[in-house]
């Protein structure tokens, strides 16, 4: 700049010297339009007119000096000659100066705008390039000027580059998404807007091309169609029901009665029904799964009813907590409800909602259960315990008197058998009286021992605590084979004892332990009932595992089946005919109550059946010291 300003200093002192010095006839003063010209491109307008007005001072100067107060003609057109080429010259550079800065405004508009914006030419060669280019794509002014735009941004049109530039031509416009290559390799979508300039003119032909990056937008779009399919997907296929309502006009209603001065929703609807009618009826159904439309017993969404009012026959008060619900402003609403399928079936459902914003109320879905079945199956379920608690009542009386009259069994077959033997011995001559006297003695004794288990039975099965004393192991075991001893006899069972408990004693119901055992010799002789008679044996064991105490009662007969043995503890299990199934059932839950434990062995080869007990102990007794 400052050359130019130097070049234009010299030129103008190099034409006023010619022009003042030189005896030459021509209008040597109109070179000095070649000064506005050399700084026309540069310099400003105050710049361009003070240079002006120095040519016109300098002309005249030259003027007088040359020809003094004698101006001939042909000199004074000279003179008005200059001064209007420099005038001329000096209006032309001011107007060119104008739409320089007129085109740079213009140009610093386009660099303010986000959008990339260039221009180019007949050949499609960028001839401007502004900022917001730069930024997208990634190549500055200098490397995009006289670049191919199709070529450098490897523009990707819908159609044809042929059916676009024909576009051009015909409408001198063209509009659509496309898609480039920036500089860094990434592909973008643009909205392209392309305008073909036909003025005369510098720039005619010429093609401005405005692109909207729109690659976000159309990424977040695509992920809002695919979740949008999602939901769609999941909205078809869930196992659920799911209906889409339209609120806003309940909304709308419930506003209104607010509006109004209405404070107790709930009464109003009471007094005003036909209010809560229309209500209803205003609920349109806007969308239903396939779910839903099976449940309705329809095939098609045409086919479903358009109107809540139309399924719904549930009594106002259900539909009237869900207005409530609406109306607070809860963010949830689970209900039951009774609806009407398009065949008339009626159905309960569980129905729940999950209120949106009131600007979202146009699509409310609810989730909807059929619960039809599970109500019956609960009423059904009901029936039955009814029926359960009936009966169990009569099994309980039966097995209580089950169980009395198996435990009495015993002692009342001894009582038989006693009084048989008094009577024999009374038909002697002479009578043996004192045999007599022994019987019935043990025919009391036996009796006692009757009411006894019936007394201890009946306080099982109220669940009272059975009367705990400390027992001689030994010695309740002696006291039991005593009580079946007539049994023993009357069946040729030989019955061997080996107590070794060693005095150690126990805590527990003598009453209860000791028909323990009876049951559990009872049972070996029943066993027994198809060996020979010199084959039946019974073997009785006690002996002490550390603190503890065992039991053991062991059979010559055949031993229980795999089978047997996994139920022979069950109440009413059995393999005897005539066999009620409680005796072994009453022994385990006797043995449990005094913390201990009762199990089946496996048949060893010489013993079949053999059954083991074990007890806590409780040190030893007085008598043993």
């Amino acid at each position: 700049m400052r050359c130019r300003y130097a070049g234009a200093v010299a030129l103008a002192a190099a034409i006023f010297a010619i022009d003042t010095f030189t005896m030459l006839s021509s209008a040597v003063a109109v070179l000095y339009v070649l000064v506005l010209i050399l700084i026309g491109d540069t310099a400003s307008e105050r710049a361009i007119r003070a240079t002006a007005v120095g040519c016109i001072v300098l002309d005249f100067v030259s003027f007088f000096y040359g020809h003094g107060e004698y101006i001939s003609l042909d000199a004074g057109l000279r003179l008005l000659f200059s001064l209007a080429a420099i005038s001329a010259t000096a209006f032309i550079v001011l107007k060119r100066y104008a739409d320089q800065q007129t085109v740079a405004s213009q140009a610093e508009l386009l660099d303010v705008t986000s959008d990339a914006i260039f221009l180019t030419d007949t050949a499609d060669r960028v001839i401007y390039w502004n900022h917001g280019a730069e930024i997208l794509y990634g190549w500055s002014f200098a490397e995009a000027y006289g670049q191919e735009s199709h070529a450098l941004l490897a523009s990707h049109y819908p159609q044809s580059r042929g059916a676009v530039r024909a576009a051009l031509a015909r409408e001198g416009s063209w509009e659509g998404e496309i898609t480039q290559i920036t500089r860094d390799g990434r592909t973008i979508h643009v909205f392209s807007r392309l305008r073909r300039r036909s003025e005369p003119g510098r720039y005619q032909g010429t093609t401005l091309e405005t692109n909207t990056d729109i690659t976000q937008r159309k990424a977040d779009i695509e992920a809002l169609s695919q979740s949008e399919q999602r939901f769609r997907t999941i909205f078809e296929t869930l196992a659920v029901a799911i209906w889409e309502h339209d609120l806003r006009p309940v909304k709308a209603e419930l506003d209104a009665l607010r509006a109004q001065g209405v404070d107790d929703l709930a009464l109003h609807f009471a007094q005003h029904p036909d209010i809560l009618r229309r209500i209803r009826a205003s609920v349109r159904v806007t969308d239903v799964n396939s779910t839903g439309l099976r449940l309705m017993g329809v095939t098609s969404k045409e086919e479903f009813f358009t109107h809540l009012d139309g399924f719904l026959t549930d009594p106002d008060e259900d539909f009237v907590s869900f207005l409530l619900a609406l109306d607070s402003g809860a963010p949830h609403y689970q209900g039951e409800a009774g609806i009407r399928t398009h065949q008339g079936e009626p159905l309960r459902v569980l129905v729940a909602f999950n209120f949106p914003p009131p600007e979202l109320l146009d699509r409310v879905q609810a989730s909807v259960l059929n619960i039809t079945e599970r109500i019956r199956v609960q009423e059904a379920l009901q029936r039955t315990r009814s029926q359960l608690d009936h009966a169990l009542r009569a099994a309980t009386i039966g097995e209580v008197s089950a169980s009395i009259a198996h435990e009495i069994n015993q002692p009342l077959a001894a009582i038989s058998a006693y009084a048989a033997a008094a009577g024999r011995w009374m038909d002697r001559d002479p009578p043996n009286l004192a045999e007599v006297r022994a019987s019935l003695d043990a025919a009391g004794e036996a009796a006692r021992h009757a009411s006894q288990v019936v007394r201890r039975v009946r306080s099982f099965m109220t669940k009272l605590e059975p009367e705990r004393t400390r027992l001689d192991v030994d010695a309740l075991v002696e006291e039991a084979m005593r009580l079946v001893q007539h049994e023993i006899a009357a069946n040729g069972v030989a019955l061997t004892p080996a107590l070794e408990a060693d005095g150690l004693a126990v805590e527990g119901d003598r009453i209860m332990l000791q028909q323990v055992l009876i049951n559990l010799i009872t049972n070996a002789i029943q066993a027994m009932h198809a060996q020979p008679a010199g084959e039946r044996r019974i073997a009785v064991r006690t002996w002490r595992i550390g603190g503890k105490v065992g039991i053991e009662v062991r059979d010559s007969g055949p031993g229980f089946a795999a089978e047997a043995a996994q139920k022979a503890f069950e109440p009413f299990f059995t393999t005897k005919a005539g066999g009620m199934g409680l005796g072994l059932a009453m022994c385990r839950t006797i043995v449990n109550a005094h913390d201990g434990e009762i199990r089946i062995d496996p048949p060893d080869g010489t013993w079949g059946g053999q059954i083991s007990i074990t007890l806590p102990g409780a040190g030893r007794t007085l008598l043993q010291g």
